[in-house]
């Protein structure tokens, strides 16, 4: 019972995942589920359609995965470090951090996609799992002594994780900016709302 009071907003986190994902299914039998933003093409990160108005798609698209391989992989990825970093943060600091990077990743691809021109159908919660990964990082290097709890072996399997099913279709930048995102964010959230021991 400790251990699930601990992971409470990982294994919520996990749960919605996983709950959209077969939403996204039925969506195809349910015809009420039809017109809710559930796929690739309809949640996704897609710049035309962010630039048209579907803002919503920022959100979204950190819930959705394009199959089991992509869902199971983020979601392994997210229970190997959420233990680690919601002890560490504190459950509403690892919560807001994780919505964070999520959506600074999407508005990392968003602009690069822009720039370049080239617009794909992105989806996933990877960036907002390595902004996790970048708020452990942002707290590390302010801890000399290390980080009590700290599983090394978990941070190195997430990453490998997140990186094996799909190589050829990972969005470098959603992983950079969800990174960056939850480094970042860990010393806003840090300065704002200091963690009390």
């Amino acid at each position: 019972m400790k251990n699930r009071r601990i992971n409470s907003v990982t294994n919520r986190l996990i749960a919605m995942n996983v709950i959209i994902f077969l939403l996204g299914y039925l969506q195809y039998f349910l015809p009420p589920l039809k017109n809710l933003p559930l796929s690739s093409e309809t949640g996704g990160i897609y710049y035309p359609a962010v630039a048209a108005g579907q803002w919503w798609r920022i959100i979204t698209a950190m819930f959705l995965h394009a199959n089991i391989a992509h869902l199971a992989s983020n979601m392994l990825a997210l229970f190997a470090l959420g233990s680690t970093a919601e002890r560490m943060l504190g459950h509403w600091r690892y919560a807001l951090t994780y919505f964070l990077a999520g959506i600074a990743g999407n508005l990392f691809t968003l602009l690069w996609d822009g720039f370049t021109g080239r617009y794909f159908f992105t989806v996933g919660a990877s960036g907002a799992i390595l902004g996790i990964l970048g708020a452990i990082l942002a707290v590390s290097v302010n801890k000399k002594d290390g980080i009590p709890g700290m599983n090394v072996r978990r941070v190195v399997i997430a990453c490998v994780l997140m990186l094996i099913p799909s190589a050829k279709n990972i969005s470098m930048t959603a992983h950079m900016g969800g990174f960056a995102g939850g480094f970042a964010s860990m010393y806003v959230i840090g300065s704002l709302f200091p963690k009390k021991d």
